[in-house]
């Protein structure tokens, strides 16, 4: 079992943190598990390695280009990510927050790595470098840099992984950003107070 593994991983959605005891714990759930994963495996289901906790037991679908969804069987874990392919020829995956660098050698995956490997729309007939400034703000993880791409016909904060209606503007100090803007000139936005804020 590759335990070394564990020192880049960290929970998405399911166990906050899985020490090498843990780990070794869960062997006998994993070895129950046999007949089940072969039966997903013969109904065409991808079985990857766990992000979390390394066993090959994780069911992995696919979301919207580029997302992935992953299910572990054995610890539970859930994990949505993106695929990515490090300059040292290893797979690894990242998801803005956990995983954000390369599993062998820990080379960090910028925004740029991000939009240059999945070309989104945006891209269009021109270079991927010629895009690396994010579109628009991430009203859920509310960051202060832009963080927001379109890929496809869906909008993606790369730093938190949700999807987005197409960005607005803020009525009152114009600044590109997620989530509903309806009344922002009064109320304003996550930048600003608004029109409200004057009084």
């Amino acid at each position: 079992m590759p335990i070394d593994k564990l020192k880049n991983a960290s929970n998405n959605h399911s166990l906050s943190s899985l020490t090498k005891d843990n780990v070794s714990s869960l062997k006998p759930r994993f070895d129950a598990l046999t007949d089940e994963l072969q039966l997903h495996r013969a109904h065409g289901a991808k079985v990857i390695d766990c992000p979390q906790c390394s066993y090959p037991a994780a069911i992995e679908e696919q979301g919207f280009a580029p997302i992935y969804f992953s299910h572990c069987l054995v610890c539970r874990t859930k994990v949505r990510f993106i695929k990515m392919n490090c300059t040292c020829g290893t797979s690894s995956i990242y998801d803005g927050a956990q995983f954000k660098s390369c599993k062998e050698c820990a080379n960090p995956f910028s925004f740029v790595d991000v939009v240059k490997q999945n070309e989104p729309k945006v891209c269009g007939e021109e270079l991927p470098e010629h895009y690396e400034g994010a579109l628009a703000q991430c009203h859920v993880c509310r960051k202060s840099q832009d963080s927001v791409f379109q890929f496809d016909e869906q909008w993606l904060c790369l730093n938190c992984l949700e999807e987005h209606r197409a960005p607005g503007c803020c009525e009152e100090c114009s600044t590109v950003q997620t989530g509903d803007l309806e009344d922002s000139f009064e109320t304003g936005c996550m930048v600003c107070a608004g029109r409200v804020s004057w009084d």
